[in-house]
């Protein structure tokens, strides 16, 4: 097992190489994150021992109990799924990062959790780019309003923005969603320099994620193989 997913990593790695060489931009620059969820520990090992650090997980309880196990120091937990009101506590304790940020009130109840433990974490607002009643996250035109509130938050470090376009087998349209998205970045960093990261990309579309401005792709499927 860890044989196969060290050739897939191998695999994902070489597109992303490639999908950097065609924009001449530096392969460094963009953050893997194998996206964990579901999957048991040997695979996440399997992950680590071919170099993966980066992990995301959907569910709290699913990321607590995986970091209580795991506990390697140089392992970043990134939280990618919807946020419950009652599941803050659990995510401020073992997220190093979180990329669903886009309601006050829980924005709010995270930075409290995470002031009571000392702690910062670092976020991504959700975008809904493709306004679709089924996603979670802002409404762009929200965006700014939702980072500067952020910001006024003592122990979360604004870093960027998170979306997740429509599955389509359209390009032209994921391309347009992906170039929003894109643009959408370039309008935050005019107030917030620091908040660079585009999260955007899964096992799908991350080659064309990358082209069009991503800096933090989620791939899942592509490393540890398809959800039985």
């Amino acid at each position: 097992m860890q044989a196969e997913i060290g050739q897939n990593i191998l695999t994902v790695k070489n597109k992303i190489y490639a999908a950097c060489e065609a924009i001449k931009k530096d392969h460094n620059e963009i953050t893997l994150i194998a996206v964990s969820k579901k999957k048991d520990i040997s695979m996440i090992e399997g992950a680590i021992e071919n170099g993966i650090y980066n992990f995301g997980e959907n569910y709290a309880q699913e990321l607590q109990e995986k970091a209580s196990i795991i506990r390697k120091k140089n392992i970043i937990w990134h939280f990618i799924g919807p946020i419950q009101s009652n599941k803050v506590k659990i995510i401020a304790k073992n997220a190093n990062w979180v990329h669903t940020l886009s309601r006050e009130k829980i924005i709010r109840k995270l930075n409290s959790e995470c002031a009571l433990i000392q702690k910062k974490i670092n976020a991504c607002i959700q975008v809904n780019i493709s306004s679709e009643d089924s996603k979670s996250g802002c409404n762009p035109d929200s965006l700014m309003d939702v980072a500067k509130l952020i910001e006024s938050m003592k122990n979360i470090n604004l870093k960027g923005i998170m979306a997740l376009p429509k599955l389509t087998d359209d390009k032209s349209e994921q391309k347009k969603e992906m170039k929003l998205v894109s643009d959408l970045s370039k309008k935050l960093q005019i107030l917030y320099p620091n908040a660079r990261c585009i999260s955007l990309g899964t096992t799908s579309d991350f080659e064309n994620a990358i082209i069009s401005g991503s800096t933090m792709v989620r791939v899942g499927e592509s490393i540890f193989g398809k959800r039985l």
